[in-house]
């Protein structure tokens, strides 16, 4: 009698055992909802508004990327790959993947999937409160849906923190890589952040003097190449004729023309990330569904977000995610272009620090 029980009891605990082997994290089931509503997204909507059969922009320049794909616009690397304006990462994915907007939507879902299991390396954060922040801004739904540069940033930023959180250095060099494919900027930030943050750096430990010596260092050398983005510097003054601002962002860019970008920093950083937040009328009655929408939404998302971070006190310089938002800024805040999807990565980063479940600061990993 007592072998029959032991027998019985030996095959029910046998496929609970089974299973308890099989588990899945609540934030890849998370992330799967989510991809769920970007491929709904497309289908109801996105596919029809990239076709011009519906006015509904929720892209920036995605149709762009189309049209020099399809007309096979440019002659050699170099051409792809300029001071104002890098085509090379849009056009490879579509190359490879011979222009189809569907397996474009997969291609992006895939990213973000990778770049989730990148930085997943440490139980101090909640990965799904993560997620929530993130699919807060509607940037992120946006760029999953259609060819953009913004999946490709997330995508190397992850590696980038992969690296930082000690996944290695192929992370690193993975990161390089990809920079290469969104924006020269990118690669400058990238080797500026490893310069940052080693041991290569006398003042790793003294971070607000690191960063104003930067600062400065950056005011004098653009000073003294300005001339080299005269063309960016116009299209940036067309844009902002053709815009009813203030007029604060093209005062702040005058101010750095003239050597004092470290003064003009810190108001021009603010101004570049949340200064859709003073449009709020253009977003009930919008010309542009991307601009004023999306990206005027995602500002007060990012805005609301940022404002938490300081009052609850996370916003410290010796957060290395934190610092590393500050170097991103200090490179693309330079550019004279006001646009704040620029700084989705810097969302990002903040998303992190949000999730983190207890306050950790400086890294040992690097």
């Amino acid at each position: 009698m007592a072998a029959v029980i032991k027998f019985w009891q030996g095959c029910w605990n046998f496929p609970r055992r089974r299973f308890m082997k099989f588990f899945v994290r609540k934030s890849t089931l998370l992330l799967f909802f989510f991809s769920m509503l970007a491929i709904a997204f497309y289908f109801l909507i996105g596919k029809s508004a990239l076709d011009g059969d519906v006015d509904f922009q929720f892209y920036a320049d995605s149709l762009t990327y189309e049209r020099l794909y399809k007309e096979t616009y440019f002659d050699s690397l170099s051409d792809m790959v300029a001071v104002d304006g890098n085509f090379l990462g849009p056009l490879l994915v579509l190359e490879l993947l011979g222009g189809g907007r569907v397996l474009v939507l997969c291609f992006n879902l895939f990213l973000l999937f990778a770049s989730l299991r990148l930085i997943q390396v440490s139980d101090n954060y909640n990965w799904s409160l993560f997620l929530i922040f993130l699919f807060l801004s509607p940037l992120t739904l946006s760029s999953l849906v259609s060819i953009n540069k913004e999946i490709l940033s997330i995508f190397c930023f992850s590696l980038l923190v992969g690296w930082v959180f000690g996944r290695g250095a192929w992370c690193l060099i993975a990161a390089l890589i990809v920079s290469f494919f969104v924006r020269w900027q990118l690669s400058v930030f990238i080797f500026l952040v490893v310069a940052s943050i080693t041991p290569v750096n006398p003042l790793r430990n003294k971070r607000f003097v690191y960063v104003s010596l930067i600062l400065v260092a950056v005011s004098l050398v653009y000073f003294l190449v300005r001339d080299s983005f005269s063309y960016i510097n116009v299209v940036a003054e067309q844009g902002a004729l053709s815009d009813s601002g203030s007029g604060v962002y093209s005062a702040l860019i005058a101010l750095q023309d003239k050597g004092l970008y470290f003064l003009a920093f810190i108001p021009k950083s603010l101004h570049a990330m949340f200064g859709y937040i003073f449009k709020i009328r253009d977003l009930f009655a919008p010309a542009n569904i991307y601009n004023d929408v999306f990206v005027a939404l995602h500002c007060w998302v990012f805005f609301i977000m940022f404002g938490f971070a300081l009052v609850v006190g996370r916003v410290k310089l010796r957060d290395d995610l934190v610092f590393i938002a500050i170097i991103y800024c200090v490179v693309f805040v330079l550019t004279p272009i006001f646009s704040p999807r620029y700084f989705y990565p810097v969302f990002f980063l903040l998303c992190l620090v949000l999730s983190r479940r207890s306050e950790a600061v400086k890294l040992d990993n690097v």
